[in-house]
């Protein structure tokens, strides 16, 4: 397996794209920018079979539109997030864009449950579902790796206080990741990467009770 890790946008969104030597193909969470990743999968020559949305918000789908009209990828988001896709004001777009030719709105090939597995080449990528900062934030597991999206970062979590966010449940699916046996490295939406050992020793939110309040 192959992990090539490409910020993008304004943020510095964590873009994945993950490959192996049996040609399977796939993008996590390409923000923006979709001619630089696009640019990078052809000089690979890599061709995605899927685009894995953690979650709908814009800074994580502004390049999707464009890599799947162009490989003909597969738009994959849980239940609960893909009405994100085909609203700009709870994709958080409208505020930040102007109506128009527009990157951030697209319909889902796939939605996903908790434990459903999308395979591609030799890979499997099984959604964990881990809602908090939004109401169907996903992790995708696959093999040592958690693409953990805007919910687990290095010390710290997502924000809650957007659409469809929540802390108890935040706080909530924290645990239920850091139940997981043994170790991973995690690879947040944004920022380093971590370990999940590392989280369950220093973060302070993976650490709480689902009933601590946030001050």
């Amino acid at each position: 397996m192959e992990l090539y890790i490409k910020p993008v946008g304004p943020i510095g969104t964590n873009c994945y794209i993950v490959s192996d030597e049996s040609g399977g193909c796939a993008v996590v969470d390409p923000g923006a920018q979709p001619e630089k990743l696009i640019g990078f999968l052809d000089a690979k020559g890599l061709k995605p079979e899927y685009i894995l949305l953690t979650h709908g918000h814009y800074d994580h789908i502004g390049g999707v539109k464009a890599i799947a009209q162009k490989y003909g990828a597969k738009i994959v988001i849980s239940e609960q997030d893909a009405e994100q896709l085909t609203d700009r004001s709870k994709s958080l777009a409208s505020a930040r864009f102007p109506a128009g030719e527009d990157p951030y709105l697209m319909e889902a090939d796939l939605t996903l449950k908790d434990g459903d597995t999308i395979r591609t080449g030799g890979m499997d990528f099984t959604a964990i579902l881990t809602p908090g900062h939004t109401k169907g934030d996903i992790t995708y597991r696959c093999g040592e790796l958690l693409f953990t999206g805007d919910t687990l970062f290095a010390g710290d979590c997502g924000r809650c206080d957007l659409y469809g966010g929540n802390y108890q449940t935040m706080l909530k699916s924290l645990k239920k990741l850091a139940a997981l046996p043994g170790d991973y490295r995690v690879l947040p939406g944004h920022g380093p990467e971590s370990t999940l050992e590392q989280e369950r020793r220093y973060n302070q939110y993976v650490r709480m009770s689902p009933d601590d309040l946030l001050y």
